[in-house]
């Protein structure tokens, strides 16, 4: 099974986007590893996995803390959700991994914002 996921946040006060994509395989490498998982880093505060979808959405979590972790990125109170794809470009980096040696993809983007037309008089 693969899942694509996305979060809204704040990198140096503008609002971006960040996407990843987990898979089945990737979930099993992630939880063979001890200190490197972001599973477990995921969870470490109050999570418990009770099936595959948790799974998938904890790796997910444990990638975006992993990449969006410290300054210039906030990552208070945001909120992970599905997404329906990723961006089509490669992605920004690969994070996690035995050694994290890279295992699952993060895209960043900014996050277009209306702007209000002038009104003319």
């Amino acid at each position: 099974m693969t899942k694509h996921w996305q979060i809204s946040l704040l990198k140096n006060h503008e609002r971006i986007r960040l996407f990843a994509t987990t898979t089945d395989a990737m979930i099993k490498v992630d939880l063979a590893g001890d200190d490197d998982s972001l599973i477990r880093a995921a969870r470490q505060f109050h999570r418990h996995g009770q099936n595959s979808s948790q799974d998938h959405r904890d790796l997910a979590i444990g990638a975006f803390m992993t990449y969006a972790g410290e300054l210039p990125y906030d990552l208070s109170f945001e909120h992970v959700e599905c997404s329906e794809a990723v961006p089509g470009h490669l992605p920004r980096k690969y994070v996690g991994g035995p050694h994290q040696a890279g295992l699952v993809p993060v895209w960043e983007e900014v996050e277009e914002t209306e702007v209000d037309e002038p009104e003319v008089a």
